[in-house]
C-alpha cells in the first residue's frame, strides 16, 4: 500500500483475496510522516486476527514517521495476542492506544523513538507476557507502567537511556512471575560521584527473575542486604561493562539460590574476591563464571581460589603474573605461586583469608573460649582485619593486646556466654560490634562514653536477645540508646528483661527511679529480717553439723588445743581399725615377725598390728595403702634401722605417720632403733629431729 492511494481507494478493496495468518501489513510511502486511517481493519469478514505486524518502509533515503495510532484503529481486534509495531519511528503513544487488546500476550514496540510511556499504556493488558521496548530513547519508567501486567514474563530494555536503578526497582516491583530482564546497553548508575555504580535490590524485583542482562558503562557493583526467600537467578550477563573488581559478597548478600552462569567478559576487572562460604551449599548447581578479557592479577588477593575448590568455578580464568608480566592460565598456578603468605597465626580451627579490602578470620560455630594471637592483616599489604567469634563459648572478648586484635574494624561475637564489655576488650577502630544473644545486662559507662557519645567510628552495634536489666541505675545506658538509635539496626528488640512488654525504647525512667526510692525504704527492714534469718539458720547448721560429723569436729578440736579437757583420747581412736601399724625394711622382717610381733599380739591384752605383708592387697597402689594402713592404726611403730633409711618406700610410711602426728596434734609415732646407723646422712630432718 502507498499512501497515496489512501485517499483514493475505499477501504473495503483492500482486502479482497483470504487472509493468511499470520498477517503482516507493510506500508511503503515516500512522505515523511504516515498516518494511517483509523478504520484500517475494520472490514475484515473472515475469522478474528491473532497476530498482525504493521510496519513503514520508505521508499527514499529518508526517515518514515508513524503517527496517529489510537485506540480507534484497533477496536475490531479484540482477540490479537501478539503486536509487532517494531521500526516505525514513533515518538509517542495514545495513552489508551492498547485499550481494546485485552487478550495481547506479546507486544513489540522495539526500533522506534519513544521518549516517554504513559502511567496507563497498559492498563488493560492483563495477560500480557513478553514486551519488547529495546532500542528507543527511553530515560525514565513511571512506577504505575506495570501495575496491571502481572503475568510479564520477558521485558527487554536494551538501547535506552535509563539511569535511574531506584526508578527501575519501583517500576519493576510489581512483576513477581518476571523470568528475563535485558538492561543492556543503558546508562544505568547511582548518584554515587563520578562512579557508575550498580546498587539493583533483588527484593524489589519478582523471585522467579533468573536471567538479567546489564551491559552498561557500570564501574561498581554496590552490595545489598536482602531479606525473604531465596532468589531464583540463573544467569546475569554483566560483560562489556568497566568493572574493575567483582565481589563475591554481592551475590551472596542477594540470597541468590543457584546462580548457574555469571559473565563478566570484557570488563576491565584487576581483582576478584569471595566469601569461603560460597560453595558450601549442597544444591546440585554447577556454577560457572566466564571472566575472559579481563586484566586480572596474579598476586595474594587471589589466594581464596584455593579455598572450596574455586578453579572449577572460574576454569576459564587468566591473570598477569606480577613478576613475569605474562597472561597465565589460573589452572596452571599452584598456591606458592601466586601468594607466598600463609597465616601463620591462623587460630587453631578458624579459616583465614583475605576478602575484598579486609583479611577475614572466621572462627564461626568452633566452640572456642579463648584466642591468644591473630594474623596481622599488614602480611597481605592489607590495614584491617573482620573477626568472627560468633556461636562459641566465650565469656569476655579478647584483651586488646591480643596480638593481631588492634587492626580489628568488625567484630561479630553473637551467640556466645559475654556478661560485661570492657574498654580494655574493644579495638580502638571499631566500625562494626554484634554481642547478639549473649548475656549482658548492661554497659558500662566508659564503654558508652569512649564508643558512642564520644566517637563516631562505630558505625552498627548490635545488641538485641540479652537480659537487659532496667532500673534507675540503667538510666544513662537508656538514654544512649536513644540517642544514638540510627547506630543501633535492632535497637526496637532491646527488651527489658525484668519488666513485661517494655524495651529500652519505651521504658519510663521517671517511675523506674521513683521504684527504686521505695526499695530503699524497704531495704534496711529486709536486711534485718534476712540476717536474723541467717543467724538462726547458721546456729541449726552448726548444730546439725556437730551431731553429723561428731568425731571430726573432736579431733579438730584437740589437734587445736581447744577443750581438750573435754575431750577424750579414746574417743577420737574407737573408730580405728588396728592398734599399731609397723613400718620397717623387709630386710628387718624376721626381727618383726619372730620378735616384735609375738610380743605385741600375744600380750594381755593384745594388740591388732598391721603389717604390709599379711594386710595389704597386692597388686594395689602401693602410696594409697600406706596412707590407709597409717589412718587405720591409733599408731605408727617404726623400726628405723640402716636399711630403713635407705628405703624409699619405708621413709614414705614416716613421712605419712609423721604428718597424720602433726594434723591432728598428737604423739602417733614409737620409734625402735634396730641395729647401727652407720650413714646419718640419708637421715630426712623429720627423722633426725
Amino acid at each position: 500500500m502507498y499512501n497515496r492511494d489512501l485517499d483514493s481507494q475505499p477501504i473495503a478493496h483492500w482486502f479482497q483475496i483470504p487472509v493468511v495468518f499470520p498477517m503482516e501489513v507493510i506500508i511503503k510511502s515516500t512522505a515523511d510522516i504516515i498516518t494511517v486511517p483509523t478504520n484500517i481493519f475494520d472490514t475484515f469478514v473472515f475469522d478474528p486476527i491473532e497476530t498482525l505486524t504493521l510496519s513503514i518502509h520508505s521508499l527514499t533515503k529518508q526517515h518514515n514517521t508513524l503517527r496517529n495510532l489510537t485506540q480507534t484503529h484497533f477496536r475490531k481486534l479484540t482477540k490479537l495476542r501478539q503486536l509487532v509495531l517494531a521500526g516505525n519511528n514513533m515518538q509517542m503513544l495514545d495513552t489508551n492506544i492498547f485499550a481494546p487488546l485485552t487478550q495481547l500476550n506479546c507486544l513489540n514496540l522495539s526500533q522506534n523513538e519513544i521518549v516517554e510511556l504513559p502511567p496507563n499504556l497498559f492498563a488493560n493488558q492483563h495477560q500480557l507476557i513478553v514486551l519488547d521496548l529495546s532500542y528507543n530513547s527511553l530515560t525514565y519508567l513511571t512506577p504505575e507502567l506495570f501495575n496491571q501486567t502481572p503475568l510479564l514474563w520477558q521485558l527487554k530494555l536494551t538501547g535506552n537511556r535509563l539511569h535511574n536503578t531506584t526508578n527501575l526497582k519501583e517500576t519493576l516491583k510489581p512483576l513477581p512471575y518476571l523470568y528475563r530482564l535485558d538492561l543492556s546497553k543503558n546508562k544505568l548508575q547511582s548518584n554515587r560521584g563520578s562512579e557508575n555504580y550498580l546498587h539493583f535490590g533483588y527484593d524489589k524485583i519478582g523471585e522467579c527473575l533468573a536471567i538479567v542482562k546489564i551491559q552498561n558503562s557500570i564501574s561498581k557493583l554496590q552490595a545489598e542486604n536482602y531479606e525473604g526467600n531465596n532468589i531464583n537467578l540463573r544467569e546475569i550477563d554483566l560483560s562489556h561493562n568497566r568493572l574493575s573488581q567483582f565481589n563475591m559478597d554481592w551475590l551472596v548478600k542477594s540470597s541468590v539460590k543457584c546462580l548457574l552462569k555469571i559473565n563478566l567478559e570484557h570488563n576491565l576487572i584487576t581483582n576478584i574476591y569471595a566469601l569461603s562460604s560460597l560453595l558450601t551449599t549442597t544444591d546440585n548447581c554447577e556454577r560457572e563464571i566466564k571472566l575472559s578479557g579481563n586484566p586480572v592479577v596474579c598476586d595474594c588477593t587471589l589466594a581464596w581460589i584455593y579455598n572450596g575448590n574455586y578453579q572449577r568455578l572460574l576454569s576459564d580464568l587468566q591473570c598477569n603474573q606480577t613478576s613475569t608480566k605474562q597472561l597465565t592460565d589460573i589452572a596452571q598456578l599452584r598456591r606458592d605461586e601466586l601468594c607466598a603468605w600463609q597465616p601463620v597465626l591462623c587460630p587453631s580451627k578458624c579459616v583465614c583469608y583475605t576478602k575484598s579490602e579486609f583479611l577475614t578470620i572466621n572462627c564461626n560455630g568452633r566452640e572456642l573460649d579463648v584466642i591468644e594471637k591473630l594474623p596481622r592483616p599488614e602480611q597481605v599489604a592489607l590495614t584491617t582485619t573482620i573477626l568472627d567469634i560468633s556461636s562459641n563459648k566465650f565469656t569476655s572478648l579478647l584483651p586488646n593486646i591480643t596480638f593481631g586484635y588492634a587492626n580489628v574494624s568488625k567484630l561479630y561475637a553473637s551467640n556466645n556466654k559475654i556478661f560485661n564489655i570492657s574498654l580494655f576488650e574493644l579495638p580502638t577502630n571499631l566500625t562494626v560490634l554484634d554481642l547478639r544473644n549473649n548475656r549482658l545486662k548492661s554497659l558500662s559507662a566508659d564503654f558508652l562514653r569512649a564508643f558512642l557519645n564520644e566517637s563516631t567510628k562505630l558505625q552498627f552495634l548490635n545488641l538485641s536477645e540479652n537480659p537487659w536489666f532496667c532500673d534507675c541505675a540503667a538510666q544513662q545506658l537508656l538514654y544512649t540508646i536513644r540517642a544514638h538509635r540510627q547506630r543501633i539496626p535492632d535497637v526496637e528488640q532491646l527488651r527489658c528483661d525484668n519488666l513485661q512488654n517494655d524495651t529500652l525504647l519505651t521504658a519510663n525512667v521517671s517511675e523506674l527511679c521513683q521504684t527504686d526510692i521505695k526499695v530503699k525504704h524497704y531495704k534496711y527492714l529486709t536486711v534485718a529480717v534476712t540476717s536474723a534469718a541467717s543467724l538462726i539458720i547458721i546456729l541449726l547448721l552448726i548444730i546439725a553439723l556437730f551431731y553429723k560429723y561428731n568425731l571430726q569436729v573432736k579431733v579438730w578440736l584437740y589437734s587445736r588445743n581447744i577443750l581438750s579437757c573435754c575431750i577424750n583420747e579414746h574417743e577420737l581412736d574407737k573408730n580405728k581399725t588396728f592398734d599399731a601399724f609397723i613400718s620397717y625394711a623387709h630386710q628387718e622382717a624376721d626381727f618383726v615377725n619372730q620378735t616384735l610381733l609375738p610380743q605385741l599380739e600375744q600380750c594381755e591384752p593384745p594388740f591388732r598390728i598391721c603389717t604390709h605383708e599379711r594386710n595389704w592387697l597386692a597388686g594395689a597402689y602401693i602410696p594409697e595403702q600406706i596412707i590407709e594402713s597409717v589412718e587405720q592404726s591409733r599408731r605408727t611403730i617404726i623400726v628405723l634401722s640402716q636399711h630403713f633409711i635407705e628405703s624409699e618406700w619405708a621413709r614414705m610410711e614416716f613421712r605419712t605417720a609423721h604428718q597424720c602426728s602433726l594434723n591432728e596434734g598428737r604423739a602417733r609415732i614409737i620409734m625402735i632403733k634396730y641395729g647401727e646407723i652407720i650413714n646419718s646422712g640419708l637421715l630426712d630432718k623429720e627423722l633426725k629431729a
